[in-house]
């Protein structure tokens, strides 16, 4: 039986704020004539550089880029419809993009560029990757004490039963029923065996912390109110690492989950040319050294034009495959089912006492 809210709740709901989308603007050099609406799931200063340098050679071009994560970008851009003003849409959760491109969202467009890109990185000319993203573990050193960095998710799971008081109410990881990005890594972890069943019981006796963001986590580390993040997006990792001394990251030997992050024109776009020309100048050669400069990873090699597959990882990296494999669990009753095994194992086991230090 459907449970009914009761008129008191039904107000209350209806006068919570929503948190609005962060925004940013960048006017056009010249005469403004048009406006490229971005929606992005990406952190804006690793792209405004690049975007600023694409303005140089669309000087009648002014830029409104809109930040938000993976499942607010997606729940957005469906919400608004026809109307939505969204002429590219940049979101790393593949399986939300690819599902947009199945349900018919998505214009396909093709250049010299997008033609030259190797099959794995594209689907159907509707969908294009232009970064890859390394899925990290990160410690906060000084948190873990005497022990050693565990470098595989064998030795995670060994230390947190060994020193569950150290631990307790010290992990953070993706919240999978608010992030696109989290629920993706948790169904790709889930594939790869059993141990990812154990972490999170250990998770959850430890009471995990649930957040939306890598950058959100990666506070929590720097400022020592978390020991350990998993599951956490390459990128931002690297800028954290530069800034926080304390912080280690960990590419496990078992294995590494790789993503790509993704971009498609809406069937929508107000201005799918000029979409199409930005999607072309990530895939340039001086568009990939640019996002490379500024933090994200380059999906292409400079000389070859082949995939770049760079990350010091300890073990194998497996590569999330953009393929309709992604689509099932993305109907709607499979991810409920799979959010509510997800959130009773990790809610299941009696939560630890965190140490008062």
């Amino acid at each position: 039986m459907p449970r009914l809210l009761t008129p008191a709740l039904s107000l209350l709901l209806l006068v919570l704020p929503v948190q609005a989308a962060q925004e940013f603007l960048l006017p056009a050099p010249a005469d403004s004539q048009r406006q490229l609406v971005i929606y992005s799931a990406t952190d804006y200063r690793h792209l405004q550089p690049l975007l600023q340098h694409f303005q140089k050679d669309h000087p009648q071009l002014s830029i409104r880029l809109v930040d938000l994560n993976t499942r607010e970008l997606h729940d957005r851009f469906l919400t608004e419809g026809p109307d939505s003003p969204a002429d590219l849409l940049i979101s790393s959760a593949m399986d939300l993009q690819l599902k947009l491109v199945n349900d018919g969202h998505a214009r396909p467009y093709r250049s010299s560029h997008t033609l030259a890109l190797p099959s794995q990185a594209h689907w159907r000319h509707e969908l294009f990757a232009f970064t890859f993203e390394p899925v990290l573990t990160v410690f906060n050193r000084t948190l873990i004490g005497p022990h050693p960095v565990p470098r595989s998710r064998q030795e995670l799971l060994t230390l947190l039963r060994q020193d569950p008081a150290r631990f307790a109410g010290r992990i953070t990881t993706y919240d999978i029923a608010g992030s696109g990005v989290g629920y993706l890594l948790a169904s790709q972890d889930s594939q790869q065996g059993l141990m990812y069943g154990r972490l999170l019981e250990a998770f959850g006796s430890l009471a995990v912390h649930l957040d939306d963001t890598s950058n959100g986590m990666l506070e929590s580390l720097a400022q020592g109110r978390m020991a350990i993040g998993y599951n956490l997006l390459g990128s931002y990792v690297s800028s954290a690492l530069a800034r926080y001394p304390q912080l280690e990251a960990l590419a496990p030997e078992d294995y590494t989950l790789m993503l790509m992050r993704l971009a498609l024109i809406p069937t929508t776009a107000p201005h799918p040319a000029a979409a199409g020309e930005l999607i072309d100048f990530m895939l340039s050669a001086r568009g990939q050294a640019l996002l490379a400069q500024n933090g994200l990873h380059p999906l292409l090699e400079p000389d070859s034009g082949q995939l770049r597959l760079a990350v010091q990882a300890q073990g194998p990296i497996t590569l999330i495959p953009l393929t309709p494999a992604l689509l099932p669990l993305q109907d709607r009753f499979a991810r409920k089912h799979f959010i509510d095994t997800w959130t009773h194992s990790i809610t299941a086991a009696p939560s630890a006492t965190p140490d008062p230090e």
